[in-house]
């Protein structure tokens, strides 16, 4: 019997800070992992990767990254993160969710971007139903478990 997720580390899980993930699932909402391995040797992977390493090193920079706040949305997306890169004059998206899996100190401030699903982005403001799949996503008693026994500390 196989596992329903997975989640594979895209930066060191060595890292005091932060990481990034991708969810792994057969479900259609779940399309980052695959998305981000069709760039495999291109210019939009090299500029995620450094996303990525930029976010975890700790910089800021709302072009490249962002997450949501209590006065969008009505504060029900402030879990929910997004990478950003243009390709091709479109608006490229991978969205996720921010946790703390790491439960004992010191590191229980450790965070984690879960990768869930690309999408293109047409219009200014964002589309909420993306922010609501990975949201329920989040949610998810099996996606918290597989999360947490990942990082399940060593006694």
């Amino acid at each position: 019997m196989t596992e329903k997720y997975k989640i594979k580390l895209i930066t060191s899980r060595d890292h005091s800070r932060r990481a990034v993930a991708f969810l792994i699932s057969s479900e259609e909402n779940i399309t980052a992992k695959s998305v981000f391995d069709s760039l495999k040797n291109t210019k939009s992977e090299r500029i995620l990767l450094s996303w990525f390493d930029a976010w975890v090193d700790g910089l800021k920079n709302d072009n490249w990254y962002h997450g949501w706040n209590q006065t969008q949305y009505t504060g029900r997306y402030v879990r929910c993160f997004v990478f950003k890169y243009r390709e091709k004059r479109l608006e490229q998206r991978f969205y996720g969710f921010l946790c703390n899996p790491k439960t004992k100190l010191p590191d229980q401030g450790f965070q984690l971007c879960v990768l869930i699903r690309h999408g293109s982005k047409s219009q200014w403001e964002t589309d909420e139903n993306d922010l609501r799949i990975v949201e329920e996503i989040r949610t998810r008693p099996a996606v918290q478990k597989v999360i947490y026994d990942y990082f399940k500390e060593k006694p």
